[in-house]
């Protein structure tokens, strides 16, 4: 028989592979590892079977270290790629020997997840949970190893160390410009704006508007000045606006299409037929009334209608090619439109969005006007018979040709359409409450601008319109004095530059199947204007602070909802970033509060929020259990750092209940910022708890008994 030490290979991967099962020992043992110190990922672990059961034969300073087998998605360490190694003294792991049955190089795979009754095992031991010998049970949490709730998830976030390096806030680059560069990292897409790729939700005028609203904001980072722009700023925004001209060429393919064909289909064709119907009776009547006979009558109307039967032909084989023509020559007005955005525009506002796409309504309806010209022509005679049509008007009613504008935008009723859903996402914002898409006021604007063409009262505008089609419109944002404080113009008052009030933070509630939920903004972490010169120079002199969202005050729960809605933070200014809230409602069908929102609770506060109002005393009012964990003692302890709470946990350790002080006490500080809330324990994990806040009742003062006696 061959010997065993024959087959043996010094090669690693070549040896006999050999596992193991092992316990981490206790922390002493572990020595600046235990706080990823010294040299790799180590851990002292004892394995069963190889190592001896008592301390006084082999120490457990003395134990090998194992080093960690991170799987490809942890990363190594590298280029900062890495996620935390969450194993502690006592965790049962699993792994095997590198160098096989020489077992002096154990590397864990693996650890076994802990359980209620290894808990309670450890409970029970002699020392009540401490570390006694060599596997035996105890508790993660122990005299030496104390819960100050750093590994807490105080954040719903996976990493739970204190070393887990937080997520970053990002802030446009125009933004970051007035915060100076050592405030937060700037990010070329914050405040774009995403559309989901859904039917119901994605109107190709959503998808426009989108596309405009974007490039204002991408140019905005390039450039504070696009109007001074040259040399290599000025090829790269004409790149810019290129790209979106193709985009919208694009997207404009459904509208000329469906427009063209609902003309055809639901007014010309109509009208033609019509048109026939009369000119047969016509010519039947008059044969007739000459002859006197039937047949020779029937033999002329029909040929009489037999003869525009070139004519119509010419029109329906006109009609496809209308949509290539009319999209071949469309991307210089496109681009024209939006230079003169470019050019003139601050701030990307609704009615600039109603005055482009209105732009482009009359670029179009111009556009299939003068190709249907000579055609509609050759029929006039018949299409006089029934009052004659007028392509033009047919497409800018607000009868029959708002249909087929309202097919072309999707949409099902001319009525700005309230969403239950949302189908845009602003980057680095979240959701964002859609209000639809309001045809008449696309309609109102381009009828209105076009009917301004004739009188061109600014010279600087007629200008701009005397350089492309006369059917284009006179519109705002080819006026240079848009952005001034105080601009208005027949078409109303549409200012585009920087907001001259800003009129503090806007909760938005919506989606989630339901209705009437209204929150409002409780603020905190302010600073004043007056000592921050970065503050200073980023909101306007109407606002004095400025300040972060610390909480939601629920003042409606609404009706209805099946889901947990969105909750969007706004602020009229646009200075504010980085606040998100959730949403929480009644599941129970058998509660007074069913499908209502119950709470809303913040999980980032963000910044730089406008403060015009003196902010009100708060504090805490009741804490959210957003996840009640597992495996928690009546007897932890819930605290803020400062205040501590009574906590309630059912037979099971889950939380049930948090109550924090009463908010009427004199000893009382006031909240000025978000608390962090978290639970000393030696036995739970997994809770996830969220103050709730309120403003604090007036204090008013101390109640001393007087007697009055009448001598």
């Amino acid at each position: 028989m061959i010997e065993e030490s024959l087959l043996k290979s010094n090669f690693v991967g070549r040896d006999g592979f050999v596992w193991w099962i092992g316990q981490v020992a206790p922390e002493d043992a572990q020595k600046e590892q235990i706080n990823m110190g010294g040299w790799g990922m180590r851990f002292k672990v004892r394995i069963m079977g190889y190592h001896p059961y008592e301390e006084s034969i082999l120490k457990s300073d003395d134990l090998p270290w194992a080093q960690v087998l991170l799987t490809p998605t942890d990363g190594s360490g590298r280029g900062n790629r890495a996620t935390s190694i969450k194993i502690s003294p006592g965790d049962t792991v699993f792994g095997f020997f590198l160098d096989g049955d020489d077992a002096q190089e154990p590397v864990i795979t693996g650890v076994f997840a802990g359980t209620n009754e290894s808990d309670k095992a450890a409970s029970e031991n002699e020392k009540g949970g401490e570390y006694v010998s060599p596997f035996q049970p105890f508790k993660g949490y122990t005299t030496k190893i104390k819960n100050d709730g750093a590994y807490i998830v105080n954040r719903e976030t996976n990493e739970m160390t204190t070393n887990s390096q937080p997520s970053p806030q990002h802030v446009p680059v125009k933004l970051l410009s007035q915060l100076g560069p050592d405030a937060r990292t700037a990010y070329n897409a914050i405040g774009d704006t995403v559309i989901a790729a859904t039917p119901s939700t994605s109107s190709t005028v959503v998808k426009i508007r989108g596309e405009v609203g974007n490039m204002v904001s991408k140019l905005q980072s390039m450039t504070s000045d696009v109007k001074g722009a040259v040399g290599n700023i000025s090829g790269k925004i004409s790149k810019v606006i290129s790209g979106v001209t193709d985009s919208i060429k694009g997207l404009s393919k459904g509208i000329i299409n469906n427009m063209t064909n609902n003309l055809f289909a639901n007014g010309l064709a109509p009208k033609l037929k019509g048109g026939l119907d009369v000119l047969y009776k016509n010519v039947y009547g008059s044969v007739l009334a000459a002859t006197g006979k039937t047949s020779l009558a029937k033999k002329a109307g029909a040929k009489a209608q037999a003869a525009l039967k070139g004519p119509i032909g010419a029109i329906q084989n006109l009609l496809p090619c209308i949509t290539s023509k009319i999209t071949g020559g469309i991307g210089d007005v496109i681009k024209g439109l939006l230079q003169g955005i470019a050019d003139n525009v601050q701030n990307f506002v609704s009615c600039i969005a109603d005055q482009f796409m209105g732009g482009l309504m009359n670029t179009i309806i111009g556009g299939i006007a003068g190709m249907l010209g000579g055609p509609l022509g050759a029929v006039g005679k018949i299409l006089g018979f029934v009052g004659g049509f007028d392509p033009i008007g047919f497409l800018r009613g607000k009868a029959e040709g708002l249909n087929g504008i309202l097919s072309a935008l999707n949409c099902s009723t001319s009525e700005p359409t309230f969403n239950k859903k949302t189908g845009e996402w602003t980057i680095g914002k979240g959701a964002k409450n859609a209000l639809g898409v309001s045809v008449d006021a696309i309609l109102a604007v381009a009828n209105a601008a076009d009917e301004l063409v004739g009188s061109l009262v600014d010279g600087v505008q007629a200008i701009s319109v005397a350089a492309g089609p006369q059917s284009l419109g006179l519109f705002d944002f080819m006026n240079p004095s848009v952005s001034n404080p105080g601009f208005k113009s027949d078409l109303g008052e549409c200012y585009t530059g920087e907001p001259l009030n800003c009129t503090g933070v806007k909760v938005s509630i919506f989606g989630g199947g339901g209705t009437g939920a209204i929150g409002k903004a409780i603020m905190g972490s302010i600073i004043d204007k007056a000592v921050d010169a970065a503050v200073d120079a980023v909101v306007p002199d109407s606002v004095k602070k400025v300040g972060s969202l610390i909480g939601i005050k629920l003042e409606s729960g609404g009706s209805g909802y099946l889901t947990p809605p969105y909750v969007e933070i706004t602020d009229n200014c646009n200075k504010g970033y980085g606040a998100i809230a959730r949403a929480v409602i009644d599941y129970d069908e058998d509660s007074d509060t069913f499908g209502q929102v119950t709470d809303i609770y913040i999980v980032s506060e963000g910044e730089n929020y406008p403060i015009p109002e003196t902010p009100v005393p708060i504090g805490i009012d009741h804490i959210v259990i957003v996840n009640p964990g597992l495996g928690y003692d009546k007897d932890d302890k819930v605290t803020d750092g400062e205040n501590e709470y009574d906590i309630y946990v059912d037979d099971l350790g889950h939380i049930v209940n948090v109550i924090p002080p009463d908010n009427s006490l004199t000893t009382k500080k006031d909240v000025e910022e978000l608390p962090l809330l978290s639970v000393n324990t030696k036995t739970g994990f997994g809770a996830i708890l969220k103050p709730s806040l309120k403003a604090r009742p007036t204090y008013q003062g101390e109640v001393k008994q007087v007697i009055d006696c009448i001598s």
